[in-house]
């Protein structure tokens, strides 16, 4: 009987081929090694699946959508495949520091009032700039720029914006499991604010690491980028939820600029 693995790190594909093999290799590095990789790709149309059969790993296994099915319904499918008590998600151009898995397993492990735990992240870009402006911008990113979000975030913390980073986040996924919860399409693309605030609001407890475990590819073509109105408008979407749980019956719109001020920060200014 093949052993149960500790944890299990999901990762959705669609058209994946340019960044696959480094996010891959982040999780292969990793010093924590019980955990299975579950790939799943929503019907690419690039070379996505020709890399991922070149990688020789018994840990990952690959399933395909015979059609796209969309970003939330991917992402419920890979919570049903998993078989870890951890539940490790990631997107597909991001990476993970190699002691990701083993700190945050070690924190769920030694916190069972915890459901969730994030870590804080830095920002990164992984193309090369063509011109001076787009050298300029990616410089910019480069600098160190880390992400950072509450130690224990409350739906107060939510209110002003999406309380884990999701891609650096880990599941405990029993807790999950015993409220039923999961994406909601109709938050997408912001379905992870959306899964973050119904936990939440089920008394589940979230927090996150201040230490840099994540690295976020801020490359310009990210999903949250290219479908911005679609974001705002799911944005809008999960606030009024926690606007009425809080009963903040005038207050307006947090600004995004003011979300902004308040997470991100220079690296070194960490310390």
């Amino acid at each position: 009987m093949n052993k149960v693995p500790k944890v299990s790190v999901l990762i959705p594909l669609y058209n994946s081929a340019p960044f696959l093999v480094e996010t891959l290799n982040s999780f292969l590095q990793q010093t924590f090694q019980d955990f299975e990789l579950i790939l799943l790709d929503d019907a690419s149309c690039d070379d996505t699946e020709k890399l991922i059969l070149q990688v020789k790993d018994p840990r990952i296994s690959y399933y395909k959508n015979e059609k796209n099915l969309g970003i939330s319904a991917s992402r419920n499918k890979l919570m049903d495949l998993a078989k870890g008590e951890y539940l490790a998600i990631s997107d597909h151009d991001d990476r993970s520091h190699p002691l990701r898995l083993e700190k945050q397993v070690h924190f769920l492990d030694e916190h069972p009032d915890v459901s969730v735990v994030g870590c804080a992240t830095e920002l990164f870009c992984s193309t090369k700039g063509k011109n001076f402006w787009k050298k300029l911008k990616n410089a910019f990113i480069n600098l160190g720029w880390v992400w950072v979000h509450p130690d224990f975030p409350s739906l107060e913390d939510a209110w002003h914006g999406c309380p884990v980073m999701h891609s650096s986040a880990m599941i405990r996924k029993a807790d999950f499991e015993r409220f039923h919860l999961r994406y909601n399409p109709d938050y997408s693309p912001a379905e992870d604010y959306g899964l973050w605030t119904e936990a939440l609001l089920h008394g589940l407890k979230l927090a996150n690491l201040r230490e840099v475990l994540f690295f976020y590819n801020l490359h310009g073509n990210n999903f949250s980028l290219v479908r911005k109105d679609a974001m705002r408008i799911a944005d809008q979407k999960v606030k009024e939820v926690i606007r009425q749980n809080l009963g903040l019956n005038n207050a307006k719109r947090y600004p995004y600029w003011k979300v902004i001020l308040h997470k991100l920060r220079l690296k070194w200014l960490l310390r």
